[in-house]
């Protein structure tokens, strides 16, 4: 045995890469935090407004006292829909990084209404149960447990829920499917809608109706086979096993949902009908080096300038540094997400202006290989970051590369205008003949994160 020295090759990420990726790896509200920090952090770092007056829609230079751009892609727009036209236009003044806000959430809601018609002392029981909500609107708790962890009469917590079933969107608060059905068919009887054997089949007789066992349902109620027919359409026609599918038409979210998404990226059409990627950024300020500093800096590295200590030329070397290297890393960042963008135009462009249809299989990989960088650092690029498409539908990076969402477009489809319930294996003969080669299971897979239910049970 012996010691000896050997030299050695190896890679090692430097500190300038490892803020490049800690940055890119950012959304644009995460980034403009971090630039706040920055700033307050560095003296060597500034931010100027912009000496052009820039339109706060589209970040254009202004033309006269209009924004040329915008009003020709609005003519376009109305042009468009001019045939189904149905309501104002929502986004007269579009402005990406002023969607920051939410509305108050379906928990925030419900806790303002149940405060607003409980008494003070019931309100925490009222926090509890609105927490413990699920994103389908269920109860996932019983209440024994809930009047055992908070020490309350079972009767006290019972009441609470049927107030909170009572201000909540109808079926929210129901344990089973049966309650929400029943909750549901509850709210259609104040407004005059309701069917003589409904009730009954959904309290008594929930099970063999979802095993298509009409001939029993109807012997036991004593009743018609097609009244139990009639009873099931009825129920097909006018009541939901969710409780916040309904509500999610009337854009009432779940407590996990937010209503607006603040876009990394826009791409939209230019005054020639091409697309255009655009890194949303501020475009009244931008971010420059301190002149002072970067003056002084200038003088200080120089061998022989007087008047500079050593513990001054240290402090400004090391925050000049600290700037260019962060301006740096911003532009990279911008330029790497621009890339990835424009390609993304280049290989989804039936996609982006014809619909989910048309999206091709693509992974990150492809997208690295062609524009020159390593698979990982377009996973950064595209994480957690959203995409505004010409129709202004704003979208994850990820539905780029998940192929899956046009086969279950045209599953939902298929769903929607079924004449009687579909299989699976029905279901995957038909995609086939669209040419959507997949299994069965896929397709069942598909159906549950679609919450489509079983055919058994449609």
């Amino acid at each position: 045995m012996s010691m000896q020295m050997a030299p050695q090759m190896q890679m090692k990420a430097s500190p300038a890469l490892i803020a490049l990726n800690n940055m890119l790896i950012l959304s644009t509200l995460e980034l403009q935090q971090m630039i706040q920090q920055e700033l307050e952090e560095n003296p060597a770092l500034e931010m100027t407004e912009a000496e052009e007056e820039l339109c706060q829609r589209c970040g254009r230079p202004f033309s006269g006292a209009t924004c040329i751009y915008c009003l020709q892609e609005d003519l376009r727009t109305m042009e468009a829909e001019r045939d189904d036209y149905t309501g104002p236009v929502e986004d007269d003044e579009f402005d990406p990084l002023m969607l920051v806000a939410t509305p108050p959430s379906l928990g925030e809601t419900l806790l303002r209404d149940l405060r607003a018609s409980l008494p003070e002392a019931d309100h925490f029981i009222a926090e509890y149960l609105v927490g413990s909500l699920n994103d389908q609107g269920y109860l996932d708790t019983s209440l024994e447990e809930v009047a055992t962890t908070l020490g309350v009469d079972l009767q006290r917590v019972e009441r609470i829920l049927l107030k909170l079933q009572e201000v909540g969107p109808v079926g929210v608060g129901a344990r089973t499917v049966p309650e929400c059905l029943l909750l549901q068919l509850r709210r259609l009887r104040q407004e005059g809608i309701d069917h003589p054997y409904v009730e009954a089949i959904i309290r008594d007789h929930w099970v063999d109706l979802g095993e298509h066992r009409y001939g029993a349902i109807a012997q036991a109620l004593g009743i018609q086979y097609e009244d139990v027919v009639a009873a099931r359409d009825f129920i097909r026609k006018y009541l939901r096993p969710y409780p916040l599918e309904r509500a999610s038409n009337d854009d009432t979210l779940s407590p996990t949902q937010t209503t607006y998404l603040t876009p990394d990226v826009i791409i939209r059409e230019d005054e020639n009908g091409k697309l255009v990627a655009e890194v949303v950024e501020s475009q009244r300020y931008y971010l420059r080096l301190n002149p002072l500093y970067q003056e002084l800096a200038r003088k200080a590295s120089r061998s022989n300038e007087a008047g500079v200590s050593p513990e001054e030329k240290e402090h400004l070397t090391q925050y000049v540094s600290r700037a260019q290297l962060f301006l740096t890393n911003l532009r990279q960042r911008r330029e790497t997400i621009r890339r990835i963008a424009e390609y993304l135009i280049q290989r989804q462009e039936k996609f982006l202006r014809h619909g989910v249809r048309y999206l091709e299989p693509l992974t990150r990989a492809e997208v690295a290989a062609a524009i020159g960088v390593h698979e990982s650092t377009v996973s950064r690029a595209t994480a957690n970051k959203h995409v505004q498409l010409p129709s202004h539908e704003v979208i994850p990076f990820s539905h780029f590369f998940t192929a899956s969402l046009s086969v279950k477009d045209v599953l939902l489809e298929l769903v929607a205008n079924e004449t009687r319930p579909l299989t699976d294996q029905e279901l995957v003969e038909l995609l086939r003949e669209r040419g959507f080669a997949v299994a069965r299971r896929t397709v069942a897979k598909y159906r549950n994160q679609l919450k489509i239910l079983p055919s058994t049970l449609r």
